[in-house]
């Protein structure tokens, strides 16, 4: 049976075993942060021009907030995270606030290469600038970068942070831009996984993320 290996939510479910065939789901998000890491360097001339230069690769924080949970829902998706916290091991989070179910899913219609900004859809009906997306490749399955869109010209979208990875439309099979439920690959990245838990028996409970592509 495949091994649940996305944070478990409304959508997403986890059983005993650790797979996604049953169980329960997770509890949903009362909030999601996003934060867009683009490391620069500034240096400065002595009739002070300024030169600016990227000097580390753009990442997404993720920031969740839940709801008061009680402890079924708590024990669905504290000791997920707990496992992968433990063990270093990277998985996804589904983002339904930055979800677009009208664009859906569009089919990429010209290669592009790693690097570039652009993208060509087959349409881009219903999508908005600062729309989030994932890329599925057929060929590809190291391709798990999150992209924003920022610009929309006709069928072409520009997009940041540049394409991760090259996109060949020659080959088989066909690559899609996905902004139906928007996901991000993810660790934790801190030392701790904190909550609380009240007189009342609810527990008190968030969590930050870190995107990573490995």
């Amino acid at each position: 049976m495949p091994i649940q290996n996305t944070l478990p939510d409304p959508n997403n479910r986890i059983n005993a075993a650790g797979d996604d065939s049953s169980g329960s789901y997770g509890p949903g998000f009362s909030s999601v942060t996003i934060t867009s890491q683009q490391p620069t360097v500034m240096n400065r001339s002595n009739s002070g021009l300024a030169f600016r230069s990227i000097n580390k690769y753009q990442k997404f924080m993720v920031d969740i907030k839940y709801n008061k949970l009680t402890k079924a829902q708590f024990n669905v998706v504290y000791p997920f995270l707990l496992q992968r916290q433990a063990s270093l091991e990277a998985f996804f989070v589904e983002l339904p606030q930055y979800s677009n179910t009208s664009a859906a899913t569009k089919n990429i219609t010209a290669s592009a290469d790693a690097g570039s900004v652009e993208l060509t859809l087959n349409n881009t009906t219903s999508i908005a600038v600062a729309d989030m997306f994932y890329i599925t490749d057929p060929n590809d399955d190291t391709h798990v970068k999150t992209y924003k869109v920022t610009k929309i010209d006709g069928n072409t979208i520009t997009i940041t942070p540049p394409l991760q990875r090259k996109i060949d439309e020659t080959l088989s099979g066909t690559e899609q831009a996905n902004f139906g439920t928007p996901r991000m690959r993810v660790i934790v990245p801190g030392n701790d996984i904190k909550y609380s838990l009240d007189a009342q028996g609810l527990y008190t409970f968030s969590v930050k993320l870190e995107e990573t592509l490995s």
